[in-house]
């Protein structure tokens, strides 16, 4: 027997011995389920039986009886949870339990320690690790060191020793199907393996092929704020997931899901990413958009453009005589220096006189003008503008009672007079019906005073724009000033509230007041960092002032050249220096060497980033006549393809427009799908979608429509282009009709 068939006996025997290992805790487990089970049903019985229908005239003591029953099937169902997600974990075991070991030697060790390394740890009765979580620290060596010295960080310290093996595997359905040792890093013949295959209609883990950059964000606990700016296919949405999974493994008794938001793009990538977690043994953190969570907060008082529409009208109607103004706003808006005013508007806002009154009633006074205006200007300065006049409020309330029960109890006695009374809440329901009609001016002034209107508001900031501009001694063109302030209040006596106006109505309800800040959120993801603009950052700071976030992009992408962070310097002063970092990938592994060479061309700065070196077939470039030759060479594409093999083809168009009319043409002829909206549910087939909601999606085939110089023709578009080109695993096909886009050239 050679050493190689002596090793992989050897590796065969520890596998059989795992499996047996785990099938012993997985019967012991499901056993304990059923026993709970069982429990639970016998509890339910004993509830009925010695409890019965809960009625108050019963007694509390049956009421505290039947809250202890309550109590302890709530314990039932948290225990019954736990064991079914063991069992889970169990049965993905069963299948793959590991995928690495490393040999470590300890200093002052004489001998190494096998440490094998999978999604879960396995631990048996004696206490021996058989299996360490690939989140444990000592697993940090797999992703991070060579054979040599070599060392982890954990709980105790530094530790330091020796590698003297590392190994991959590859377990499925419990047999080896392949090992080998590997050296410098997670090795490329198995990363090409993975990459070469097919996409599946979800995101899937990359645990097995974690690169040392990659587990450096995976795992950093250093700072509070870390950017990670990375070119497409560099792994960005995978890390900030196994990070996620990362912290609730390393703080697994400080946090749950429900203290973590992911902030993506839209719900097609929602959608997209919803089984890595669940791969992982994780249940979901809460996943949200902007949008979504803007339009909830700004509630049904508005008409809201969404992103898509905004994105639409960006791309399609640019021969419209106001499109130019409304370019001028989006990107006015989105600026830092806009920015700055509004903050300082806030506090020109919160200091203004709210024209306060003595409020009299009958002819005596319930409150000065002057006690107001303390309490407004001194008492409750610290407090956002909303929860003071709430608390003036209150106050005003507070004062009126007594004047309010005494004209009361009058009225009830001049109506007792009247002798139509003989029920006594009807006598005091009218009193008090009475007393609030003679009060009536007191509470329009109460609410004149102490009234938030977010529109009002906003109006007001933009009546006086240059008024906070000379404030603030910042240059201004008069001519820009009053061409954005006269477009913002025509949209807004219009009734128009577009997606960029309802960004700052949403800075203006946080700062204000009206929004309360959350503690119970203490890590924040947000993915594709590009498309965010300043203003948006100070939203996610004001609401999450105490979370630690990991944001995601890659500047290369921005979608929407007029609305984005343009550079990360913008956004530096938000939060603090000392505790914030920009980590950079370096490398992309989604696309063939041919494709990403292909689409880097066409970004006008200098490229340092690395490529997989994944060969496969060049883009390919061809042109037609018109459109409707487009649509039948992609037809006989699609068809080509998928006798390939190819699972996913993506067609990719400019606009929603562009969508439905290759839908339309497509749909009658081969199986295919179409996403026109950002809520759409993601699917892995034939699909056709715009390129600003493709950003973060994956295809084995990318096939993008017409890229004809009256389609992609101006510079704004050249990152949207790139994004699209960038989508593409294996296949890059780029139709055009007439004159190709200069973009190419």
């Amino acid at each position: 027997m050679n050493r190689d068939d002596f090793e992989w006996k050897i590796e065969e025997e520890w596998l059989k011995d795992v499996l047996v290992e785990i099938h012993k805790q997985y019967d012991k487990n499901r056993d304990f389920k059923e026993k709970i089970k069982e429990d639970a049903i016998r509890t339910q019985k004993e509830l009925w039986d010695e409890i019965g229908s809960v009625s108050i005239a019963n007694g509390l003591d049956q009421i505290a009886d039947f809250m202890q029953f309550i109590s302890f099937m709530k314990t039932q169902k948290i225990s019954h949870e736990s064991t079914r997600r063991l069992q889970e974990k169990y049965e993905r075991m069963l299948s793959s339990p590991y995928f690495g070991r490393i040999d470590f030697i300890e200093k002052e060790d004489s001998k190494a320690e096998k440490c094998y390394i999978g999604i879960s740890n396995l631990i048996n009765d004696n206490i021996d690790f058989l299996i360490y979580d690939w989140r444990a620290p000592l697993s940090s060596m797999f992703y991070d060191c060579e054979i040599g010295e070599a060392g982890y960080t954990c709980p105790e310290g530094i530790i330091e020793g020796e590698l003297t093996l590392k190994r991959q595997y590859k377990i499925n359905n419990g047999k080896i199907e392949y090992m080998f040792d590997s050296n410098l890093k997670i090795d490329d013949e198995i990363l090409q393996n993975i990459l070469s295959k097919s996409t599946d209609s979800k995101m899937k883990t990359i645990v097995t092929t974690i690169q040392r950059e990659q587990n450096r964000v995976i795992r950093d606990e250093e700072y509070k704020i870390l950017i990670v700016q990375g070119p497409a296919g560099s792994g960005k949405t995978s890390i900030a997931l196994h990070r996620i999974a990362y912290l609730l493994y390393r703080y697994r008794e400080k946090i749950t899901p429900q203290n973590i938001v992911i902030f993506s793009p839209n719900e097609i990538f929602n959608d997209y990413i919803s089984n890595v977690l669940p791969e992982l043994g994780e249940d979901n953190m809460y996943q949200t958009t902007f949008k979504e969570y803007m339009h909830k907060a700004l509630g049904n008082e508005f008409s809201k453009e969404d992103y898509c529409e905004m994105m639409e009208y960006i791309l399609d109607v640019k021969e419209t005589p106001n499109y130019q103004n409304r370019i001028d706003n989006i990107r006015y808006k989105s600026t830092v220096e806009f920015m700055n005013i509004l903050k300082y508007y806030v506090l020109y806002a919160e200091r203004k006189n709210r024209d306060f009154r003595d409020i009299f009633f009958r002819g005596q006074l319930i409150v000065s003008a002057d006690a107001l205006e303390e309490l407004f200007f001194q008492e409750d300065i610290k407090l956002p503008l909303k929860r003071r006049l709430k608390k003036i409020k209150n106050r005003i309330f507070f004062l009126m009672e007594p004047y309010k029960k005494h004209r009361s109890e009058e009225i009830m006695e001049e109506l007792k007079g009247t002798g139509n009374y003989i029920n006594h809440v009807e006598l005091l329901r009218d009193s008090i019906t009475l007393v609030n009609e003679e009060m009536a001016d007191i509470y329009n002034e109460i609410n004149r005073i102490t009234e938030l209107n977010l529109e009002n508001i906003y109006r007001d900031l933009f009546e006086n724009l240059e008024f906070f501009y000379r404030s603030l001694n910042i240059e201004y063109a008069e001519d820009k000033i009053e061409k954005i302030r006269r477009y913002t209040l025509e949209n807004l006596n219009a009734n128009r509230l577009y997606y960029e106006d309802q960004i700052i109505l949403l800075y203006l309800k946080i700062a204000l007041g009206d929004i309360p800040k959350t503690s119970e959120i203490k890590y924040v993801i947000i993915d594709e960092a590009q498309d965010y603009t300043p203003l948006q950052y100070e939203i996610f700071y004001q609401l999450f002032e105490s979370a630690n976030m990991t944001i995601l992009g890659d500047l290369n992408q921005s979608i929407n050249p007029f609305m984005n962070v343009e550079n990360y310097n913008n956004i530096s002063h938000i939060f603090s220096q000392s505790n914030t970092c920009i980590m950079n990938l370096t490398k992309s592994y989604r696309s063939t060497k041919e494709i990403t060479e292909f689409s880097r061309k066409l970004l006008n700065n200098e490229i340092i980033d690395e490529g997989i070196q994944r060969s496969g077939e060049r883009p390919l470039f061809l042109g037609f006549p018109d459109e409707e030759a487009i649509k039948e060479r992609i037809l006989e594409d699609i068809r080509t393809y998928k006798d390939k093999g190819y699972k996913s083809i993506g067609i990719i168009t400019r606009t929603i427009k562009e969508t439905s009319e290759v839908y339309n043409f497509l749909k009658e002829k081969i199986h295919i799908k179409a996403i026109r909206k950002d809520d759409d549910g993601y699917v892995s087939d034939t699909l056709v979608i715009p390129a600003y909601l493709a950003k973060g999606l994956e295809f084995d085939v990318v096939l993008i429509y017409n890229v004809g110089n009256g389609n992609y023709y101006c510079e704004e578009e050249r990152l949207l282009l790139y994004t699209a080109c960038t989508r593409a695993l294996h296949i890059l096909c780029i139709y055009y009709s007439g004159e190709c886009t200069p973009l190419l050239n």
